[in-house]
């Protein structure tokens, strides 16, 4: 097994930021100059944080639906180069890149004997 350089360096940064931030919290519980520094730090910063949060929180729900084709369908935009039916499109049987027969893997997956990619077959899923 081996482990790569950048694992070993982030597992290092992990270790050094729990062990800050354990001791940033042992500070805080123990000092009584810093408890009342930051009772006044976040009585005057709250909004700004809780906007920020939901701001980032929006964002990042934005991405992750744009990302997993869920907005599309949420604000009824087709995607774009697909007509509505399927009618136009013509069945894969050969590897585009390669020119070669291609292998079905499952019900409507296929793959290149040749250069290893997968596809999606068009036609229609046929329900008996």
């Amino acid at each position: 097994m081996s482990i790569s350089r950048y694992t070993l360096l982030v597992g290092a940064q992990l270790v050094v930021n729990v062990t800050l931030a354990l001791w940033l919290y042992n500070e805080y519980l123990h000092n009584p100059f810093m408890q009342a520094y930051m009772s006044s730090l976040w009585s005057v910063i709250w909004p700004e944080v809780t906007v920020a949060a939901g701001i980032l929180v929006g964002v990042a729900g934005s991405l992750a639906a744009y990302n997993r084709g869920h907005l599309r369908r949420l604000i009824k935009v087709p995607p774009q180069g697909i007509a509505q039916g399927a009618s136009n499109l013509a069945a894969i049987d050969v590897c585009p890149f390669c020119n070669l027969p291609l292998k079905t893997i499952s019900e409507g997956r296929l793959q290149c004997r040749n250069c290893r990619r997968y596809f999606k077959s068009n036609l229609p899923k046929v329900s008996v």
